[in-house]
């Protein structure tokens, strides 16, 4: 379940009720979402945790730092696993980011999740890229640079690596990570790239607003990757993004939830195909 670390319920208060009380109905993990430039204007039309019944006009465009809140929700719960979903691995630096991230899977206790992405529409739209430095092109290849670089620090008790985009020698990082070898690393997006990543990186894969079709082959697509790198696609976990609305029937949870998807994405249609498909099954 991701909580408000964006949005038009972003607030302190609000991220900790939300955690605990995800904890207390047995969720399995909690998440929030990365950028680090995010404009009032985007405020209103990306909303990925609330309702855009909630937006008002006075609202600040607060965007609360992925593992930063992380650390503090780690503080406020006990056995949730906490999960970021996905950091805009272009726009870090590799061995920071392994360091902070084997911090916070010390102070969780092991229960961090590391999702990692290029950037999405959002990172386009909020010149995220140009604030950082870093060049939009030749993301995927610096992406896979930054997540091998990641592992070394992770699990080289003198780490090194040689990239194009990111190269250095025995570099004494510590704490190392509670979990062994390292956090699982997610690689989330939903084009053929990502699921093929996935399978030659990640521990698990994040796609969103995939039908249930392009889904199942997106899958076919990882397995392969996979077993081309010896790697059991049995053991990488496959998780999907999707909006959710309670309501009190069917139709009454749809009409809740198409004001926000519309306002989102801008691509509700392929969503309410994969929540109709859901509730038919049902």
């Amino acid at each position: 379940m991701r909580v408000p670390n964006s949005g038009p319920l972003a607030a302190k208060d609000n991220l900790v009720k939300a955690s605990q009380e995800a904890e207390r109905l047995g969720f399995d993990t909690v998440w929030v979402h990365d950028h680090v430039v995010w404009s009032s204007e985007m405020h209103k039309h990306h909303i990925s945790s609330g309702a855009h019944e909630a937006l008002t006009e006075d609202q600040e465009a607060n965007f609360f730092e992925s593992l930063t809140t992380l650390a503090y929700l780690a503080a406020e719960t006990k056995t949730i696993q906490l999960g970021v979903a996905c950091l805009v691995m272009p726009c870090r630096n590799p061995v920071y980011a392994a360091k902070q991230t084997a911090t916070l899977d010390c102070l969780c206790n092991g229960r961090l999740i590391v999702g990692v992405g290029l950037g999405s529409k959002a990172t386009r739209e909020s010149n995220e890229f140009d604030v950082f430095g870093v060049p939009m092109k030749g993301r995927g290849y610096r992406t896979d640079e930054y997540i091998k670089a990641m592992k070394a620090v992770w699990t080289q008790p003198l780490a090194s690596f040689e990239g194009k985009h990111i190269s250095f020698k025995n570099a004494e990082v510590y704490p190392k990570p509670v979990q062994k070898p390292h956090p699982p690393v997610w690689v989330g997006g939903w084009m053929d790239q990502a699921a093929v990543r996935a399978g030659r990186y990640g521990e698990g894969w994040i796609p969103g607003w995939l039908s249930p079709k392009e889904m199942k082959r997106g899958c076919e697509i990882l397995a392969q990757a996979a077993k081309e790198r010896h790697r059991d696609p049995s053991k990488i976990t496959i998780a999907v993004e999707k909006l959710a609305a309670i309501g009190r029937s069917r139709d009454d949870a749809l009409n809740l939830a198409l004001p926000t998807i519309r306002t989102s994405t801008n691509s509700y249609e392929r969503d309410v195909e994969s929540i109709q498909f859901a509730l038919d099954r049902h």
